[in-house]
């Protein structure tokens, strides 16, 4: 039965189980939580006398100035009460963000990326979810199909704002065709109930020719715009199809597709310019790339709300690289080749910046594009880059620094789509190879020896000599032994 102590209102005395505990795996340096001796290890039973669900239930549960936290450590409870700033965030770092299970999708999309993954990747990618926590806390895109009436109720209640939102269509019949799934609840009443109690909205539309583009994108953009300011933002991408999408009636985006959603998309904005004094709806940078036409200036991405969507990053990277490439170096001693990888899509670009540092002496940067056998030609980003792809493009060219973007490898920054380590890929290369953020890491990785705040792996025979010091005595004390 349930304890009454750990009783959340609305959770219809559900009693506290092992998929309901947060697992505590560190803690934030002097935060409120590690001087109030919470341990990495321990397991988060309530807080203030409620069963937090996931870390959104810990933020706001644990907003006050003083906070009591049930724990349980090693099989004994403990309590422990937290003395902090009012919304000062407690500082712990979770196992996971959902102590309960995640959510997964209820849509049999026919251009689901997932269901079209072959065998032998990265386990984590292979999972379909559709949270709509993950949405709040990370930005990551919903489609507000698969929730509860008590799960709808408490994004109302706790005001879980913004939400990014697959939407594709209006169409309540368009919609539910596209996702395949016949009990798809109408999108624009759920937008508006969102409206009412304060929630805002960043909504997506995955362009499919033939399908959503044309008078039913127009519409769906109508639609959207007049639910201004719920939904702040609108982002059309394209669809996303390898060569393991099993498609019937869904086809890649061609260069006249992309053409002529962006002339719709730029119609659109310049009536919201004059309403809404920003522009609404964007289209994605790949799209523009696509069509062969000239991107839009920064300021033109209003603050750039769905960067995460692809939308802006081209323009926001060319203006953090003019800012970075400002300061460069005479020459680099001893010299050193560069190799900067990247997917198709982005190459001409990066090698407009590599020009940049012709002046510098003894640098030779070369840009690698990748071309994707994995997922065939028509994938062009780096996100899907698979280290096997990566070897073959870049061996035997004689270089001493190979350099990564960061969205080559996962959340964590450790593994590639296919499941290989930086170390893996400097082992089997024989170079050191570094990962990248953005231009201040791309400048830094390829004009500094020794770049201090990136993560850095290089063969095993050649750590020693990095590694390496000379001690008070003039004896050489290695830090590998």
């Amino acid at each position: 039965g349930s304890n009454s102590r750990y009783d959340r209102p609305g959770s219809e005395g559900e009693a506290l189980t092992a998929e309901t505990v947060g697992h505590v795996d560190g803690l934030v340096p002097g935060g409120p939580a590690a001087r109030g001796g919470v341990q990495p290890g321990d397991e988060l039973l309530a807080v203030n006398g409620l069963v937090p669900r996931d870390i959104v239930d810990v933020r706001l549960d644990g907003g006050g100035p003083r906070v009591e936290l049930d724990l349980r450590r090693n099989g004994k409870n403990v309590i422990l009460t937290i003395e902090k700033r009012p919304d000062e965030d407690l500082g712990i770092l979770f196992e996971h963000p959902a102590f309960d299970r995640l959510k997964t999708c209820n849509n049999a999309c026919e251009f689901c990326f997932i269901a079209g993954l072959p065998r032998g990747l990265r386990h984590t990618l292979y999972i379909k979810d559709d949270d709509f926590r993950y949405s709040f806390l990370y930005g990551s895109f919903t489609t507000l199909t698969n929730l509860s009436e008590m799960e709808w109720r408490r994004i109302l209640f706790q005001r879980l704002s913004p939400l990014r939102v697959s939407v594709h269509a209006t169409d309540p019949s368009l919609r539910s065709e596209l996702l395949r799934n016949p009990q798809a609840p109408p999108i624009l009443a759920q937008l508006d109930e969102l409206g009412e109690h304060g929630i805002r909205v960043h909504a997506q539309i995955v362009l499919m020719p033939g399908r959503n583009d044309g008078i039913a994108l127009r519409s769906t953009i109508a639609d959207l715009a007049a639910r201004y300011p719920t939904v702040e933002s609108v982002a059309v991408v394209p669809v996303g199809l390898t060569a393991h999408a099993r498609v019937t009636k869904t086809r890649p985006v061609q260069p006249a597709d992309a053409a002529a959603a962006i002339d719709l998309v730029e119609e659109w904005q310049r009536s919201c310019r004059r309403a809404f004094a920003c522009g609404f709806v964007y289209a994605s940078d790949e799209l523009y790339l696509l069509a062969g036409r000239r991107l839009p200036s920064a300021r033109s991405y209003d603050g750039f709300p769905q960067l995460q969507n692809g939308v802006g990053c081209v323009q926001l990277f060319r203006a953090d690289w003019k800012r970075a490439a400002r300061r460069l170096p005479e020459a680099v001693d001893p010299p050193m080749a560069v190799a900067w990888a990247t997917g198709r899509l982005m190459a001409p670009i990066l090698q407009a910046c590599a020009a940049d540092l012709a002046s510098v002496r003894g640098l030779s940067v070369e840009v690698v594009s990748v071309e994707n056998s994995l997922f065939g030609a028509q994938v062009t980003v780096a996100g899907l880059v698979t280290a096997r792809d990566l070897l073959d493009a870049v061996s035997d060219r004689g270089i001493d620094r190979l350099i990564l973007p960061r969205s080559m490898l996962d959340a964590q920054g450790q593994r590639t789509i296919d499941d290989w380590s930086l170390q893996d890929i400097a082992e089997r290369l024989r170079v050191e190879a570094v990962v990248g953020a953005n231009a201040r890491d791309l400048v830094e990785a390829s004009v500094r020896r020794e770049p201090e705040s990136l993560p850095v792996a290089r063969p095993v025979d050649t750590i020693a000599r990095h590694q390496c010091k000379s001690t008070r005595e003039g004896e050489q004390a290695c830090a590998a032994s």
